[in-house]
C-alpha cells in the first residue's frame, strides 16, 4: 500500500452562516477561491453551519419545558429549556453522573445531550441542534457540489467524548461518496500473519485531522479540504461507523430516564 501524504487546507474567510444562506454556493466559492479541487480529494464540513444553514437553531427563552423535561432537570441540574430540545431530539435519554445526559437519538447516533450545542451558536441563549439526517445532508452537499463541477465526497463532522477516555474529539456523523471503514480482514501483517478482525474507521480519523485543523473556539473555520488519501469511492452513508446494539460493550448510564 502507497504511504498516504496528507494534506489539510481550511476553508477560511466564510462569512456567518444564517437560514437565508445557500450554504452549497458558499462552499463552491470558498473551495474554488482556496485551491483548485483536485480529484481524490475529501470536503469535511461541521455540522454547525449546515444545522444553521437549515435553521436548526433554537432559542431557550422560547422553549416551553414539558412536566416530563422538568422532571429530568431535577435530576440532571440542567435547564429545563435545554432538557426539552434534547428530548426532542432523543429516541431514548439516559442520565449518568456529573448530569450528562446521554442520548440516542432517533438516526442511531448515541452522544451526549443529543448533539445540542451551546458554543458558536450565535448568542448567549442560543443552542444549535444537530441536522435531523446527517448522511441525507452530506449526499446532498456532495451532488450539490458536483452539479458545478465540484466531485468529491463530503464528510459531516462533530466532536463526541469517548468512553474511558478524557476529551472529545472529531467523529462522523454523516458521510457520502467514500467508504468509512477499510477492512483489513484476510490480509497479512508484516509477519505474514493473517488478520481476523481489524476494521480501520478511515472516515472517523479524517473527521478528527479536520477538526484539529478548524478548532473549537473562535477560528471560525467550519470546512477544511483533504487531500492525498487514497480511498475507495462508495455510495455508502455512515450506518457501518454506529455499531449495533448486540455488539456493544458498554451499558449506557445509570438510568433510563424515557
Amino acid at each position: 500500500m502507497t504511504p498516504n501524504i496528507l494534506s489539510f487546507i481550511p476553508l477560511s474567510g466564510l462569512p456567518e452562516v444564517t437560514a437565508d444562506t445557500d450554504l452549497t454556493a458558499l462552499l463552491a466559492k470558498a473551495l474554488n477561491e482556496t485551491a483548485e479541487v483536485q480529484p481524490g480529494d475529501i470536503l469535511v464540513v461541521t455540522h454547525k453551519v449546515i444545522s444553521k444553514a437549515a435553521g436548526r437553531v433554537r432559542e431557550l427563552a422560547a422553549v416551553t419545558p414539558s412536566d416530563e423535561a422538568k422532571r429530568i432537570a431535577g435530576v440532571s441540574g440542567k435547564d429545563p429549556a435545554m432538557v426539552q430540545v434534547i428530548m426532542d431530539s432523543s429516541e431514548k435519554l439516559y442520565v449518568c453522573e456529573r448530569g450528562l445526559l446521554i442520548s440516542e437519538r432517533r438516526d442511531g447516533w448515541i452522544c451526549c445531550n443529543a448533539g445540542v450545542d451551546a458554543s458558536n451558536a450565535g448568542g448567549a441563549d442560543r443552542v444549535i441542534l444537530l441536522p435531523e439526517d446527517c448522511d441525507a445532508q452530506a449526499k446532498h452537499i456532495s451532488q450539490a457540489l458536483a452539479k458545478r463541477g465540484i466531485d468529491l465526497p463530503v464528510i459531516i463532522c462533530d466532536t463526541h467524548g469517548r468512553a474511558l477516555r478524557s476529551g472529545a474529539a472529531g467523529v462522523v456523523v454523516g458521510s457520502y461518496g467514500m467508504q468509512t471503514i477499510r477492512p483489513y480482514i484476510g490480509l497479512e501483517d508484516r509477519d505474514g500473519r493473517v488478520m481476523r478482525s481489524t476494521m480501520e474507521a478511515v472516515a472517523d480519523e479524517i473527521a478528527g485531522a479536520a477538526t484539529l485543523v478548524m478548532g473549537q473556539g473562535n477560528e471560525g473555520i467550519p470546512a477544511v479540504l483533504v487531500r492525498g488519501f487514497s480511498y475507495t469511492p462508495s455510495e455508502e452513508d455512515s450506518a457501518s461507523l454506529r455499531l449495533p446494539r448486540k455488539d456493544r460493550l458498554y451499558q449506557i448510564g445509570k438510568e433510563k430516564l424515557r
